[in-house]
């Protein structure tokens, strides 16, 4: 018997373990920047979901993902747009903190780490938002504004305090 969990224990040590889904310049796994929305809804079938997400008060087609896997849903946010005769993916908002870059940036982290691992070119705001632009990776990362410290006045990357947390990562060209 114990020979035989010993043998179960040692065959699942050598198994191949899941490849991480890598967050990187305009893409997030399979799901890319400029993809035709109609390939990316059959792939996610089964976890996927046309919404409105209404910007700026007009139709705003996305499509809502669940990652497999994934600890949140939606686990990404894709909109779609025109192109041609096609829906495309215009940009992708990263919602999940199991969804990383490549030296393990994402939702959850503070931006103290963010700018230890990359060069955060400006700070912005917009519609109540705040966010941390990194153009090496096309990525803006949404810092978390519910608490004390009033962001939306900071326009300087080395002001912004390094213990406030990224809450979602939006993908753009």
């Amino acid at each position: 018997m114990v020979k035989s969990i010993l043998a179960i224990v040692l065959v699942v040590q050598q198994l191949p373990s899941a490849t991480p889904i890598v967050v990187e310049r305009a893409r997030v796994g399979t799901v890319s920047i400029g993809a035709p929305a109609e390939a990316i809804y059959r792939e996610y079938r089964d976890r996927a979901k046309l919404v409105d997400l209404k910007l700026e008060g007009h139709l705003s087609p996305a499509l809502e993902l669940k990652m497999a896997g994934a600890q949140l849903s939606p686990s990404l946010i894709v909109e779609i747009g025109a192109a041609g005769n096609e829906l495309q993916v215009t940009r992708i908002n990263v919602m999940d903190p199991g969804l990383r870059t490549r030296d393990g940036i994402g939702v959850g982290s503070t931006y103290g780490e963010l700018r230890s691992k990359y060069t955060v070119d400006w700070v912005g705001s917009g519609e109540g938002r705040v966010f941390a632009r990194v153009e090496a990776l096309g990525i803006s990362f949404q810092l978390d504004t519910s608490g004390p410290q009033p962001l939306a006045s900071l326009r300087e990357p080395s002001r912004v305090p390094g213990d406030i947390r990224i809450v979602s990562m939006l993908l753009t060209r």
